[in-house]
């Protein structure tokens, strides 16, 4: 549907529209509502705290300007915005940073989201479009927008991935998990929500601050070698770890220091799209420490079996040991 001017849509805040304008701009909203219907909460948290920032920022910019209109009457107007604004949840005004009686400017949206997605046995690397690059392990989702508006470059990750993130004095870097928040002006560093109740943040480079979702104001300073774990209960232990090693993935290396074969395994399954079934149950608990660059699943399984001196056999995504 047509975008609404914005002379119009102030003249249904102010009760000025005739019928045929009411219905023009009620029809307009509701295709509006639609759009946020599956808005992440953290997004719909975002977008109202930006929108109630604006209104006080006019209102108190406002007061010395036009003393005539009582205050009352202007946090009324502008307060009216915002929850229509709201009510939509897609949209904030440009012109509310104007002049009161004048408002200029064009409706600014917020940033349309793409979600891209990984399956089993696939990465993926997505640049954005302020250069910043996101390297996907397997069975991951994150949601970020064709451009990047506003004061805050905002996307949204479940899974695991690696971020490289453009520096940006003026616009923090935040991305929202399920249940934290990181916000960088430039670094990088990867994040893993696939630990059980638990997200887990490892800093490659730079200073991150890392929080619970709804306490950003509680945050932890990160830097490199930095290891941080946020579990159910919104704590936040930290200590340190070799980075490189532990994020070695995203080059498509396997690093496996003193791992069961069990724990390989749950690795090497979604790593691969394959499963694995081992007969013997004494090799389950063998330890093994290899390190391969970009080994085919023949070259993995082939050095596996040499080390812990078992034999092997694939048909088609599964693969017996014994």
């Amino acid at each position: 549907m047509k975008e609404i001017p914005s002379e119009l849509l102030n003249k249904y805040l102010n009760n000025e529209c005739t019928p045929a304008e009411q219905q023009q701009v009620e029809a307009w909203l509701e295709v509006e509502k639609k759009k946020v219907a599956d808005l992440p909460d953290a997004q719909i948290h975002s977008m109202e705290a930006s929108i109630w920032k604006k209104v006080e920022q006019v209102v108190i910019a406002d007061e010395p300007v036009t003393p005539v209109i009582p205050l009352y009457k202007r946090v009324a107007r502008y307060a009216a915005a915002a929850i229509l604004l709201f009510t939509v949840g897609f949209f904030t005004y440009d012109y509310l940073s104007g002049d009161s009686q004048h408002p200029s400017g064009e409706l600014a949206y917020f940033e349309d989201f793409r979600t891209v997605g990984t399956k089993r046995g696939e990465k993926r690397t997505v640049t954005l479009s302020d250069g910043s690059t996101i390297r996907m392990n397997y069975e991951t989702e994150i949601k970020v927008p064709e451009q990047f508006k506003g004061d805050e470059r905002v996307v949204y990750l479940t899974g695991h991935a690696h971020f490289d993130v453009a520096r940006d004095t003026e616009r923090p870097f935040i991305i929202y998990t399920q249940d934290s928040r990181t916000q960088v002006l430039g670094t990088s560093f990867d994040i893993n929500t696939k630990h059980k109740g638990e997200t887990e943040i490892i800093v490659t480079s730079g200073k991150v601050a890392f929080s619970e979702k709804n306490q950003e104001d509680n945050w932890d300073t990160l830097t490199m070698n930095d290891r941080a774990m946020l579990n159910g209960d919104n704590h936040i232990t930290t200590s340190k770890v070799d980075a490189l090693k532990m994020t070695a993935w995203k080059e498509n290396q396997l690093i496996f220091d003193d791992l069961t074969l069990e724990n390989i395994i749950q690795i090497v399954e979604p790593w691969y799209d394959v499963a694995i079934s081992v007969d013997d149950p004494e090799l389950i608990t063998t330890d093994y420490n290899l390190d391969m660059d970009n080994p085919s699943l023949e070259q993995l399984m082939d050095e596996l079996s040499f080390l812990g001196d078992f034999q092997y056999s694939i048909e088609g995504k599964n693969i017996s040991i014994y």
